[in-house]
């Protein structure tokens, strides 16, 4: 259902509120075999909007008791709201991701090579015994160095961006090794996507021969961008 508020429209769903409140709910929201097609449908929803109007997306489980809390909500809100609105417009979420390879032993050579100079002038078996201690030392370095590479990378791509968010990585090894290293969302103009999807299918060439993998994901939501708002 569409519920319009001054200039602001809110695409919003009834759901009984037993299912999302209350002891017998908690159970429910910890069974991911309830919970996920419902959180996959709301994406979904999110997604088909976004593809013919500007959206202010909101988290999955959003709820409020009645039309009337959520048309007070957004009398309240509205200028924020609608302020997102006319930014967003026209513009898409991307999102780019980096990995790297911080623990093979060619990658631990180099890094040993490029930190210590006098690295291979050392007897093989020195150099694979001072590799075994300075292990962590070194994927540190490398971590560093690949980190400042991808940031210097997203800043080259301001000219094609109208923001930028850094996010958090996980801890997570993924797969072949690779460890995550940096997480950006960026806002991108509809025109200029095929420009930066080609910037950054350059980079992550040249990021290759330094183990660093580049992932661009999109376009989604602008879940990033949004403005924090008091909970209803």
């Amino acid at each position: 259902m569409l519920h319009q508020v001054g200039p602001v429209a809110a695409l919003i769903g009834v759901v009984p509120l037993a299912d999302y409140c209350g002891a017998e709910a908690e159970l429910r929201l910890a069974d991911i075999a309830w919970l996920a097609p419902r959180a996959h449908q709301h994406a979904t929803l999110v997604e088909w909007a976004m593809r013919s109007s500007p959206v202010f997306p909101v988290p999955f489980g959003t709820l409020y008791l009645s039309l009337n809390s959520l048309t007070a909500f957004m009398h309240t809100h509205e200028a924020t709201i609608a302020d997102f609105l006319c930014t967003v417009t026209g513009k898409e979420e991307w999102e780019l991701r980096a990995s790297a390879d911080l623990s093979s032993h060619e990658i631990l050579e180099q890094l040993a090579g490029n930190l210590w100079p006098d690295w291979q002038a050392l007897p093989k078996g020195t150099r694979y015994m001072r590799l075994c201690r300075d292990r962590n030392l070194l994927a540190e370095q490398g971590r560093a160095e690949a980190v400042a590479l991808v940031h210097d990378f997203v800043a080259e791509l301001q000219p094609l961006t109208a923001a930028v968010r850094q996010h958090g990585v996980g801890v997570r090894t993924e797969a072949g090794g690779l460890e995550p290293i940096a997480r950006y969302a960026l806002l991108v103009a509809k025109k200029d996507v095929t420009a930066l999807q080609e910037s950054v299918r350059e980079a992550g060439n040249r990021a290759a021969h330094k183990h660093i993998a580049i992932a661009f994901s999109g376009p989604w939501p602008p879940f990033s961008f949004r403005p924090n708002l008091e909970s209803p």
